[in-house]
């Protein structure tokens, strides 16, 4: 039950990190950042930048509303044409379906983390914090490997990303489809690092507090 237990706590950890950081990027505050950066693509058809950024916010946002929103189908560029046409439309509730899917994943991973660390506690109160740290490091470890894929090619990486989550064939647009034109490549590319950043640093906090906890376990005992 123990080895089960740590098991659990251990699996989580890479889980919950990641979605930490997926979910840190899915407010508005990451578009206008990606925007104000200096070298963004500006528009290839000359979509002003602040209506540009208006509709990358509502597009972001709509991730995080709950349950089946119409947002997306009554945005509007400034000339009042629609602003997604039905192909986009499907893929943001397929996006939006692996995004609430995946949260819940999360969410559920927490939980019984939480729950597995405390009956760990009980029977052995350096267990749970090995857990963490295998967990962290277990994180660094596929990290790693998916850091090299990215900087060998990171279009062969996202092409494949895509392909686990979405049917073949429903992610692939025009370029002058609104998506693409808010949503460019080296959007996505930051988005990787910040993502693989962040999770990094968390998964290095992970193995040291629970590197030390079990030290300080250990020199109590």
């Amino acid at each position: 039950m123990r080895r089960a237990l740590r098991l659990l706590v251990t699996l989580a950890v890479p889980i919950v990190l990641t979605m930490t950081m997926v979910r840190a990027l899915t407010f508005p505050w990451y578009a206008r950042f990606e925007y104000a950066r200096t070298g963004f693509p500006a528009d290839p058809f000359g979509l002003p930048p602040e209506e540009r950024l208006r509709l990358a916010e509502t597009t972001i946002r709509y991730l995080n509303l709950p349950g089946r929103p119409v947002t997306l189908e009554r945005l509007r560029l400034a000339d009042g044409e629609p602003a997604y046409n039905e192909r986009e439309l499907g893929h943001m509730e397929d996006v939006k379906a692996v995004f609430d899917g995946l949260t819940l994943l999360a969410g559920v991973a927490l939980a019984v983390s939480l729950a597995s660390a405390w009956l760990l506690m009980r029977l052995d109160r350096c267990a749970p914090w090995a857990a963490l740290a295998q967990g962290g490091a277990l994180t660094l470890a596929l990290l790693l490997g998916l850091a090299a894929w990215m900087l060998i090619g990171f279009e062969g990486f996202f092409q494949a990303f895509h392909g686990v989550f979405f049917a073949s064939g429903t992610w692939v647009f025009s370029y002058s489809d609104t998506l693409i034109r808010l949503f460019p490549l080296p959007f996505w590319q930051d988005a990787g690092l910040l993502v693989a950043g962040g999770v990094c640093v968390l998964a290095v906090c992970a193995v040291a507090a629970g590197a030390w906890r079990v030290r300080r376990c250990v020199v109590r005992t």
